[in-house]
Parts: structure tokens; C-alpha cells; sequence
């Protein structure tokens, strides 16, 4: 009978320290979504704004130019803003620069992954949490294909001519195209280590 009852309160004081555990897990993960995507949004939100700006200022061929000597730059300038541990980038497997192609395997499984659901139809989730270590974490966000990214992502019918000439030259290696009005484009990565 004793025996019994040490049994009976060591289950209960296991599955307390599990559901204690899956709790702080649960908490971790919300903090975490929540810092990358602060951190993705703030990228995105730039780098669009600079895009839409120039393109309403200087027309599609300046963009394009414009694209190739900035993005990196403002994506760097973005990086140095957050606090220690956290970074953020764009990945494709269809790129144009070849910086923003997947730099691990466990990004290419990802965006393999993104791309089969969405050709098949299946609605993407915003947000992604991967854990990679004990401290280190990967959220992903879906990048999808906007109205204005026709004009240098779209397929011969739809983007600029002038403004593919620019960057077939600055891009010679580009796989960025073809691209119709809410297709699957790639991802923001966050990379957080805690």
C-alpha cells in the first residue's frame, strides 16, 4: 500500500514537471515568435518602403539598379538595429542575388517544404518556429509575390523590359522570375540565439 501511494506521487510529480516544462517551452516559443517576427516586419517594412519610393520617383529601371547597390545595404543596416543574437535575411531558391540563396540544409528542406504546400494549394502558416539547439532558434516567414513585384519578378508579359536588362546584367545567374501575383517567392529567416 505504501508502495503504491510513492508510486502514485511520483506520477503526479512527473507529469507536473512535464506540464511545467511544456509551459516555460510554450512561453519560449510565443517570446521568440514574437522577437522575430518584430524583427522580420521591421526588414520587410524597409526594404519594401525604399523599393515603392524609388519605384514611384524614378520609374522601374532606377529601381532595379537601385535594388542591386541597396538591398544588402539596408539589410545590413536593419541587422545592426536589433539586439545581440538576432538577425534576419531573405532566402529563395529561385534567387537573383546569390547571397539570398539558403546558406543551410535545413533551409533548403524548409523552403522545399513552403513550395510543395503551396503548389498544392495548402495555405501557408505566417509564422515558423524551428528549434536548432538548446539556444538557437530559425522562424520563418513565407514571402509571397506582391502586384509591384510583377514588374521585375513576373514572367516576359508582365515585367519591365528595360528594367530586366539592368538586371540580367547585375544578375546574370537569376532565377528570380516568372513569377504570377501570390505565388510562393521564399522566406524571411530569422535566425535568434538566446
Amino acid at each position: 500500500m505504501k508502495n503504491l501511494y510513492f508510486k502514485k506521487r511520483l506520477l503526479i510529480a512527473t507529469l507536473a514537471t512535464a506540464m511545467f516544462s511544456l509551459s516555460l517551452q510554450a512561453s519560449s516559443n510565443k517570446e521568440i515568435k514574437m522577437e522575430a517576427k518584430a524583427a522580420i516586419m521591421k526588414l520587410g517594412k524597409t526594404l519594401k518602403s525604399e523599393v515603392v519610393k524609388n519605384m514611384k520617383a524614378n520609374g522601374p529601371v532606377s529601381t532595379a539598379y537601385f535594388c542591386y547597390k541597396n538591398a544588402k545595404k539596408l539589410t545590413k543596416k536593419v541587422n545592426a538595429t536589433y539586439k545581440k543574437g538576432i538577425s534576419v535575411k531573405r532566402i529563395s531558391l529561385r534567387n537573383r542575388d546569390k547571397n539570398n540563396y539558403p546558406s543551410s540544409k535545413d533551409e533548403i528542406a524548409m523552403l522545399k517544404k513552403l513550395s510543395a504546400q503551396a503548389k498544392a494549394g495548402k495555405k501557408l502558416p505566417k509564422l515558423i518556429v524551428e528549434k536548432i539547439s538548446d539556444n538557437h532558434y530559425k522562424v520563418y516567414k513565407p514571402i509571397f509575390v506582391g502586384k509591384k513585384c510583377i514588374v521585375c519578378h513576373g514572367d516576359a508579359k508582365h515585367r519591365s523590359k528595360e528594367a530586366y536588362k539592368i538586371i540580367k546584367e547585375k544578375y546574370p545567374n537569376d532565377k528570380a522570375i516568372g513569377y504570377k501575383v501570390g505565388d510562393f517567392r521564399g522566406a524571411f529567416v530569422a535566425n535568434i540565439i538566446k
